[in-house]
């Protein structure tokens, strides 16, 4: 047999290949995977870098990674694993069920209800109360016990942690980097902490956290609380630090004075047991001094929880910011913060909501997000979503323009009333090609009056964009001006009535992107001389800011010199774009 021209490269050459591949897209590298043993051997390392496994039940977990060490001991390539992401999700229940450990106190409904009843039953329980059996972590012990490369682990769980976990972090993978998500420090109905949730934050090898935030009427929040002591010098080598906001009425917490004392016994006890899991653990403290992670985010903010950050973590050392916040939150930042380090930010606007009190300018509350943007230092990467306006668009641009290199641009109004939306065209974008000259990737939304051709509007924004010398990445999202809102037309429109007596509403004609309309825009910024290697376009609802579908048109550049252009579409699932639907 002749032996295949893939198997005469040298070996750097094809892990080069693979390694391109794996930076551009998945299916290209799977499909290179397969041409011969010698490309499956280069594309190992990539194909087998991440494993992330989804646990829905203790035993799903036990199957689950069954199967992975199967297939790791066939390809031989537990050696090529670097990260494990280990997802807990509860499919019985609804969401907020799974991180809301006080249900049973705070809804509402009676205890003879049917949806009470349904929650009660022990087949619905909590993931969270199956997995605080210890024993029930025993397979993901196992995991860790194979891959002995693993330099990065997230754990996305809320808190009933295992020692065995402890134990296996703390003597197999002292230098894996820990993160947690959607920890929740709350004890289940009735009992107290678990130390081992406790000692697991106390861990030399916390990197990264991010916690949930219930509505509440007090500023003192027990898993606040945590964080802000792991910022302080709990944790050394934590990085990274986010509050998840966690939407609804009927979340509100009750605060347990017992809570804290509770927390400062365990603390004390776990700084000295985690000595038997890590034993070059330093013995650290609180220290008075401010914290110093490169990286916050606050989803849900208040002038008093930005105080209380201020006083946590030193924000001119910030790298990240990302803020959903609004226009009196802003200001108080922009008269006494400093961001001397910052790199990259994300901002949601919520703008202004409220009367003014007598305290406060209503020019400067109405300004805030300009005077916030105004006292940044130089940006590589800016993120705008919400409330847009023009001086914030004209601010960020001659501010960070000449060094920005990523630039998002999500205007968000509900759009209830025609004053409410702000409209992205050819004029906004004509700003960008000579301020921001280093722009490689662009995501922005853009108001054009149809998606079922070429208008005029969706023309000059593509001249405007083919300006841009850089550009390589865009991802594009056209809002429609005229579409009509569904709910006016019901009121205008009789219902009709089917045979079983049912209403029906009104069909409603809705415009959808065609793939005629994307080549077309790919070829009308392509053809001035950009050298763009990948456009996706989607579409919004102009009344809600919702997607009109979940598909995501992508046409893209392969090859050693981009000569080949390739046109797909991609299907956005948990807000991830995949191949398949």
């Amino acid at each position: 047999m002749a032996s295949r021209p893939w198997d005469t490269l040298p070996a750097e050459t094809l892990v080069s290949i693979a390694a391109h591949l794996e930076g551009v897209h998945l299916p290209d590298l799977s499909s290179f995977a397969l041409t011969s043993k010698s490309c499956y051997a280069a594309a190992a390392c990539h194909l087998f870098r991440d494993v992330h496994i989804r646990i829905k039940h203790p035993q799903k977990l036990h199957r689950d990674v069954a199967k992975w060490l199967a297939v790791l001991r066939h390809a031989n390539a537990a050696r090529h694993v670097r990260r494990l992401v280990m997802t807990f999700e509860d499919k019985t229940l609804h969401h907020s069920d799974l991180y809301s450990p006080d249900r049973l106190k705070l809804t509402p409904e009676s205890a003879d209800s049917l949806s009470y009843a349904k929650r009660m039953l022990p087949e619905n329980r909590r993931l969270r109360d199956a997995f605080v059996n210890p024993e029930a972590w025993a397979p993901m012990v196992q995991l860790l016990k194979v891959l002995a490369g693993l330099t990065d682990m997230v754990i996305e769980h809320e808190s009933s942690f295992s020692p065995y976990l402890l134990e296996a972090l703390g003597t197999q993978h002292a230098k894996c980097l820990l993160e947690l998500r959607c920890f929740d420090l709350h004890c289940i109905e009735g009992t107290s902490f678990n130390p081992y949730d406790v000692a697991l934050l106390l861990c030399p090898q916390l990197h990264g956290i991010s916690i949930k935030e219930y509505f509440q009427s007090f500023t003192g929040h027990t898993n606040e609380s945590v964080v802000s002591r792991l910022v302080k010098g709990l944790s050394p080598s934590l990085k990274k630090v986010e509050l998840e906001p966690v939407f609804g009425a009927r979340y509100h917490r009750r605060c347990n004075p017992e809570f804290e004392s509770q927390l400062q016994t365990l603390i004390s006890q776990a700084t000295n047991d985690n000595f038997k899991y890590w034993r070059n653990a330093a013995k650290v403290t609180v220290a008075p001094k401010l914290g110093s992670i490169p990286f916050l985010s606050l989803q849900r903010t208040s002038p008093e929880r930005i105080r209380a950050w201020a006083e946590t973590t030193d924000f001119a050392l910030l790298r990240h910011l990302r803020l959903n916040t609004g226009s009196r939150e802003l200001r108080w930042l922009a008269k006494h913060a400093e961001f001397r380090q910052l790199d990259s930010l994300e901002l949601h606007n919520r703008g202004y909501i409220g009367a003014p009190s007598d305290e406060e300018n209503f020019d400067e509350i109405e300004n805030a997000a300009v005077d916030f943007l105004a006292g940044m230092p130089a940006l590589t990467s800016l993120s705008l979503e919400g409330q847009l306006t023009s001086p914030m668009l004209r601010t960020a641009v001659s501010r960070f323009g000449g060094t920005l290199r990523k630039l998002m641009l999500r205007p968000t109004a509900n759009g209830l009333l025609p004053e409410e939306d702000i409209k992205l065209g050819p004029e906004h974008i004509d700003l960008l090609p000579l301020a921001c000259p280093l722009l490689e990737d662009l995501t922005v939304t853009v108001a054009v009056p149809t998606f079922l051709s070429q208008s005029t509007e969706l023309a000059g924004i593509c001249e405007g964009l083919a300006r841009v010398p850089l550009l390589r990445s865009l991802r594009l999202t056209l809002r429609s001006t005229t579409e009509e809102d569904p709910l006016m037309v019901s009121k205008r429109r009789r219902p009709r009535i089917d045979r079983d007596g049912r209403f029906q509403p009104p069909d409603i004609l809705r415009e959808d992107l065609t793939d005629e309309v994307v080549k077309s825009a790919w070829d009308a910024i392509c053809e001035s001389g950009s050298r763009l290697e990948l456009l996706q376009m989607d579409t919004l609802y102009r009344w809600s800011g919702a997607r009109k579908s979940e598909n995501v048109h992508q046409v893209r550049r392969i090859g050693a010199m981009g000569e080949v252009v390739v046109a797909e579409t991609l299907y956005r699932r948990n807000r991830v774009l995949r191949w398949r639907e």
